[in-house]
C-alpha cells in the first residue's frame, strides 16, 4: 500500500502536476489522521471494556463479601437476642433457679469475633477512580471496623476477664466449664454464685449495657445489617449493566 502511494506521488511530480500533487498529499494526510483517530477510538473502546470487566470482577467479589458478612452478623445477632430475655431477668432482679436451665451461667461464657470479608473491598480501595458506590461501600466497612469490631472487643474482653476471675477464685470452675449447667445437675456453691452472687449480677448488667444499649453492639449490628442489605441491589444494578 505504501509503495502504491509512493508511485502515485512520483508520477505526479514527474508530470509537473503540482496542484494535483498538493491535493493528493492533503488527502493522504487526511487519511492518515483518520486512521490514527480510528486506532485511538478502538484503543479507547478496548480500555473501556477492560475497565468495565475489572469493575465487574471487583463488584462480584464485593457482593460475595457482603453476603458472607451479612450471614455472620445475622448469626451473631440471633445468638445474643436469644439470650436477651435471661439478661433482662437478671437486670430486673427476677433471678430464679429455672434460669439455670435457660443459660444463666453462660451469659458471660461466649464472646464473638467477626472476621470481615474484605477481598473485594480491598480491591475497591486500590482503584484510582472510585465511583460513589465504591466510596459508600468503603465507608461502611471502615465504620464496621472502628465501631462494630471495637464493640465486640469490649464485650469479649469482659467475658474473658470473668472466666479468668472464676478460674482463679472458685473451686467449681472445672464443673462450670465441663458441662451444661442446669438446676438439677450442679453444686450448691456453683448455683449460689449465679443465683445470688452480687458480683455476677453486676457483671451481667454491665454486659447487658455493652450488648443492647443504644450505640453499642446489637444496635450497631442491626444498623450495619440494614446498610449492607441496602447496598446489595445497588451492586446488582452495576453488575446487570455490565452484562448488557
Amino acid at each position: 500500500m505504501i509503495k502504491f502511494f509512493r508511485k502515485i506521488r512520483q508520477k505526479l511530480l514527474s508530470e509537473n502536476k503540482f496542484s494535483k500533487y498538493l491535493l493528493y498529499a492533503i488527502g493522504e494526510i487526511v487519511l492518515v489522521v483518520i486512521g490514527i483517530l480510528i486506532a485511538l477510538q478502538i484503543n479507547d473502546w478496548n480500555e473501556q471494556r477492560k475497565n468495565q470487566d475489572k469493575y465487574q470482577s471487583i463488584y462480584t467479589s464485593v457482593y460475595a463479601d457482603i453476603e458472607n458478612d451479612l450471614n455472620d452478623l445475622q448469626t451473631n445477632r440471633d445468638f445474643f437476642l436469644q439470650k436477651k430475655p435471661v439478661f433482662e431477668r437478671v437486670l430486673n432482679d427476677s433471678i430464679t433457679p429455672d434460669l439455670l436451665d435457660l443459660g444463666l451461667s453462660r451469659l458471660l461464657a461466649h464472646g464473638t469475633k467477626t472476621s470481615l470479608n474484605t477481598s473485594g473491598i480491598n480491591q475497591l480501595r486500590e482503584l484510582e477512580n472510585k465511583d460513589s458506590l465504591a466510596l459508600a461501600i468503603i465507608d461502611v466497612y471502615d465504620r464496621m471496623r472502628t465501631q462494630l469490631l471495637s464493640a465486640e472487643v469490649r464485650v469479649t474482653t469482659d467475658i474473658t476477664e470473668h472466666s479468668k476471675y472464676v478460674r482463679d477464685n472458685y473451686e467449681w470452675y472445672g464443673e462450670w466449664i465441663s458441662k451444661t449447667i442446669m438446676k438439677d445437675n450442679s453444686s450448691d456453691a456453683l448455683q449460689n454464685y449465679f443465683l445470688r452472687g452480687i458480683d455476677y449480677r453486676n457483671r451481667v448488667i454491665y454486659a447487658y449495657q455493652q450488648l443492647y444499649n443504644s450505640y453499642n453492639y446489637i444496635p450497631s449490628v442491626n444498623y450495619f445489617i440494614e446498610r449492607l442489605t441496602q447496598l446489595k441491589p445497588e451492586i446488582q444494578n452495576v453488575l446487570s449493566k455490565s452484562n448488557d
